[in-house]
């Protein structure tokens, strides 16, 4: 092959303007079954130089990656018009992205006597395109997920007011049935269940985000440290479990029980990946990143981190289980073994808390789970959690302003705090509690106030009242938020629907003895 003119007699300046393009451009003869002419970026694209071609114009096939290597044989044979893309590894074991073109050149009476084509080397396009693709379904799955933790939370919200009423009615009337009478029993039965629903709207609304949480500062290796007899419990004699805690970790701010609780959920599903045993690794860490940390479900910003990662020895998951593990409901295990509210969970006590979930996971090798917390910054404004009253003292004679917009949940509370000696003034919306504040004759001791209401929300409601009632006490109830709580009032009490009247008034009393 001579590189300096083509077969059919270019030029030399023809053939100079073809060896600047940074395409590999050739013809190929199929009746010699020889390149007749392969530009100087072949070399580039292909991996293989002019002279290598014109010895043998097949050789650039060795450089096409096995699973491609075929397709990539069919622009040489020139029966139709090719555009076929396929990964090239060049000799210094750098893979690569080519798009090959090509098309026949015939005769006057049809034959074809050439094939002509270009190879262009795209790997910095299919990367970019990758990268788009991988954009555009972590943003499908934060929609979807956004989407479902919004079903979610409306419907735990719903009965979360309907859960206090039944817990509220149950225990008041258990208290007025003795023990063997034959309705107890059935009452209890109501009151259990109740119980039980509670805790799953619970789940819901910390998969949703939008379960109201107090956040105070939080030493993560105390949490480990806690959780640690119960794990080794938990998981069984046949796994091995490491523990290694980073020294001076800095401190995160959320919910410890929470955290304990994404503790627990990893190991449950680590035991449950190792069925013959194996080995469970807890370690902390803090970190700096100077670039965002991509992974499969998003990526994590810049900044200090405080990190907890539970890896396992199990059977690990393929990458089609992997992009669905956040999602509620969704399991791999057998009916009646798992909710597939477990990872859901854990998902959403991380997010609430400002951080994020990085799973590294593939079959037969284990899994990986790291949570990522920001670092708590200094001044950081966090509530005090406080121990409830004695029962002896759950009674009073304070007044209470009971701002609530769910007729029957404003009954069963106000009942219940009237029935313990406290005067109550009830408002069923902001409007009616501004009005009944405003011209209610001696001293308010307490307002609370439920946080979602469709006047305004509790927040505001409080924040109107503060400069006419300066020594009012606050508590605010709720289940469910769309809003986060404001700085101002992440000290104040919160009492969590649906609660039971025995659990208001521990709250209330609390509040107003602290």
């Amino acid at each position: 092959m001579d590189t300096s003119s083509s077969p059919d007699g270019a030029p030399r300046p023809l053939l100079e303007l073809l060896a600047g393009i940074d395409l590999a451009l050739w013809v190929w003869d199929p009746a010699a079954g020889r390149m007749a002419y392969a530009s100087p970026a072949c070399a580039d694209v292909w991996g293989a130089t002019p002279a290598e071609l014109a010895v043998d114009g097949r050789a650039w096939l060795a450089h096409v990656h096995a699973e491609d290597r075929e397709k990539a044989a069919l622009g040489l044979k020139g029966k139709e018009l090719r555009d076929d893309e396929y990964r090239v590894t060049l000799p210094g074991g750098t893979e690569r992205w080519v798009r090959g073109r090509s098309f026949p050149v015939r005769d006057s009476a049809g034959k074809t006597v050439r094939v002509a084509g270009l190879a262009e080397d795209v790997t910095q396009r299919r990367q970019m395109a990758d990268a788009l693709q991988q954009r555009e379904a972590e943003l499908l799955q934060a929609q979807k997920m956004e989407a479902i933790g919004r079903l979610a939370g409306s419907v735990a919200h719903d009965f979360n007011n309907m859960l206090t009423v039944i817990m509220g009615y149950s225990q008041h009337m258990l208290e007025a049935v003795k023990d063997g009478e034959p309705r107890r029993a059935e009452l209890e039965l109501i009151a259990r269940s109740a119980e039980k629903a509670g805790a799953l709207t619970h789940q819901l609304l910390t998969f949703s985000r939008r379960q109201v949480t107090q956040t105070v500062l939080v030493d993560l290796n105390a949490v480990v440290s806690d959780m640690h007899k119960m794990l080794r419990r938990l998981i069984g004699d046949d796994i091995e479990l490491k523990v290694t805690l980073a020294p001076d970790l800095p401190a995160v701010l959320g919910d410890p029980n929470q955290f304990g609780q994404v503790l627990m959920n990893l190991a449950v599903n680590a035991r449950d990946a190792m069925p013959k045993g194996g080995r469970i690794a807890m370690t902390t860490a803090a970190l700096h990143l100077d670039a965002p940390l991509r992974h499969r479900h998003g990526f994590v910003p810049t900044g200090d981190w405080v990190s907890l990662t539970l890896s396992d020895t199990g059977s690990g998951m393929d990458d089609a289980v992997q992009s669905r593990i956040f999602e509620p409901f969704f399991t791999t295990k057998e009916s009646g073994k798992g909710t597939g509210l477990g990872l859901a969970i854990i998902y959403g006590i991380v997010a609430q808390a400002g951080g994020h979930v990085v799973c590294d996971s593939a079959v037969g090798k284990g899994t990986s789970f790291r949570i990522l917390l920001p670092k708590a910054k200094s001044g950081s404004v966090v509530a005090v959690m406080s121990d409830a009253a004695p029962a002896a003292s759950l009674r009073g004679t304070e007044t209470i302003l009971l701002v609530e917009d769910e007729e029957w949940v404003r009954q069963v509370a106000r009942m219940t705090l009237a029935e313990a000696g406290y005067s109550v003034v009830e408002a069923s919306g902001p409007a009616e509690a501004l009005y009944m504040a405003g011209h209610h004759h001696g001293p308010i001791h307490l307002m609370l106030t439920d946080v979602v209401m469709l006047q305004m929300t509790g927040f505001e409601l409080a924040d109107q009242l503060a400069p006419t009632k300066p020594d009012m006490r606050l508590m605010f109830m709720s289940g469910y938020t769309d809003n986060p709580i404001p700085d101002k009032h992440r000290a104040t009490p919160f009492l969590a629907k649906p609660f039971t009247p025995s659990g208001l008034l521990q709250k209330v009393r609390a509040v107003l003895s602290a």
